[in-house]
C-alpha cells in the first residue's frame, strides 16, 4: 500500500506541476500540430526522461534536508527571499512590452527526442518543485523517504508527465484559443503563485 501511495503521489505532483501551459507542453503541442503527433510525443519522451531525473535529484536533496533540520530552516528563509524576488521579476516581465520571438527550428527532425531532453534540462524550477513537494508530503506523514518509496514516486512522476504530454497532443487544437490567454498572462499567474508562497511562508515563520 505504501508503494502504491508513493506512485500516486508522484503521479499527482508531476501532473499538477506540468499541466499549466509552459515551455515543454506547448512545444509538444506545437510539434504535433506543425509536424505530426509522433514528433510531438518523441519530444515529450525526451523531456519526460529529464523530468524523471530531476524528480530523483529533488527527492535526494529533500531527503538530505529532512535529516538536517538546521540546514532546512536556513534554506526556508533563503527560499522566502527568492520567492519575493521572483514575484517582482515575473510582474516586471508581464508589464514590459512584448517582443516577437524568433522561431526556433531544427533541420534534422529525427532529433526531437534529444531536443526534448535539452529543453527540459533548462527548466530550473523542476528540482526545487520536487524538493518542496516531497518535504511538504513528508511533514504531513503522507510520504516517507526510502529507496523503494522514492523509486515509486519517481515512476509516478514520469507517468504523470507523459500523460500531460499525451493530453496536449490529443486536444490542443480544441483548447488553443483558451491556452493563448494563459500564455499571454503566464508571468502574472506565476507572480501570483510565488507571491502567495512567499506570504504564506513568512506567516508560518512569524507565527511559529
Amino acid at each position: 500500500m505504501e508503494y502504491l501511495i508513493s506512485l500516486l503521489l508522484g503521479f499527482l505532483i508531476a501532473f499538477i506541476g506540468i499541466l499549466p501551459p509552459g515551455m515543454l507542453n506547448m512545444m509538444v503541442a506545437k510539434l504535433s500540430v506543425n509536424e505530426n503527433k509522433k514528433a510531438g510525443l518523441l519530444f515529450g519522451y525526451g523531456a519526460g526522461l529529464i523530468v524523471v531525473l530531476q524528480c530523483f535529484l529533488g527527492l535526494y536533496f529533500a531527503k538530505f534536508l529532512d535529516s538536517h533540520p538546521v540546514v532546512s530552516e536556513n534554506l526556508k528563509k533563503f527560499a522566502v527571499l527568492i520567492f519575493i524576488v521572483l514575484t517582482f521579476v515575473f510582474i516586471y516581465n508581464g508589464l514590459k512590452p512584448k517582443k516577437e520571438k524568433a522561431e526556433v527550428t531544427i533541420e534534422n527532425k529525427k532529433n526531437r527526442f534529444l531536443y526534448g531532453m535539452i529543453l527540459s534540462s533548462f527548466n530550473m524550477f523542476a528540482i526545487p518543485y520536487y524538493v518542496f513537494a516531497s518535504l511538504t508530503l513528508s511533514s504531513k506523514y503522507i510520504f516517507k523517504f526510502s529507496t523503494s518509496s522514492n523509486l515509486f514516486f519517481v515512476a509516478g512522476a514520469g507517468l504523470g508527465t507523459l500523460l500531460v504530454f499525451h493530453i496536449y497532443v490529443s486536444i490542443f487544437k480544441k483548447i488553443e484559443n483558451k491556452v493563448g490567454f494563459l500564455i499571454k498572462n503566464i508571468n502574472f499567474i506565476i507572480a501570483a503563485i510565488t507571491g502567495i508562497v512567499a506570504i504564506s511562508s513568512i506567516y508560518k515563520m512569524v507565527s511559529s
